[in-house]
């Protein structure tokens, strides 16, 4: 689920920027770096880490942080320092990078052998799915609720995936 918040929350914040600096090509591609720099970054240590952590304490708490991370962006958008934004936006994705190894040792635990393939592959296929509609999402709630709603409504879905 936290898949589907990251398209939507990243995808409102893109569009945030891009109105808030006039399309300005410099920030509107650093927001694109700094949620995609840590999947090179971070992937293998978050999958070493998945490994050594308890993968259910590890997704609750990358949720967690990541429900505080939306919130302070919200903090941030009020405080007028909207370059704290690629900082957040950087620090959830790093978070995602430990959550989703845990996902899969825990598909590793709980699911039988013979349908895990399916399992991990109906998983994958979700996360394909919500790259395509988060942005959607994304916009649509940006453009009739603004960033303050969006994130608002992202953190507390966070919460409620505890």
């Amino acid at each position: 689920m936290s898949a589907a918040w990251h398209w939507v929350r990243n995808f409102a914040i893109l569009l945030y920027v891009t109105e808030l600096t006039k399309n300005d090509p410099l920030y509107v591609s650093l927001t694109a770096v700094v949620d995609y720099a840590p999947i090179f970054l971070f992937s293998t240590i978050g999958g070493i880490f998945a490994d050594r952590w308890l993968p259910k304490r590890t997704m609750v708490w990358c949720n967690l942080l990541s429900a505080v991370s939306a919130f302070v962006v919200l903090l941030v958008v009020h405080s007028g320092s909207w370059y704290a934004l690629l900082f957040t936006t950087f620090i959830f994705a790093v978070l995602s990078q430990f959550s989703q190894p845990s996902v899969m040792k825990l598909f590793k635990q709980h699911v039988p052998e013979k349908q895990l393939q399916g399992v991990m592959a109906m998983s994958q296929s979700l996360m394909a799915v919500f790259m395509v509609v988060g942005p959607v999402i994304g916009t649509f709630a940006y453009q009739r609720f603004g960033i303050e709603i969006s994130l608002c409504v992202m953190g507390a879905m966070l919460l409620a995936s505890r």
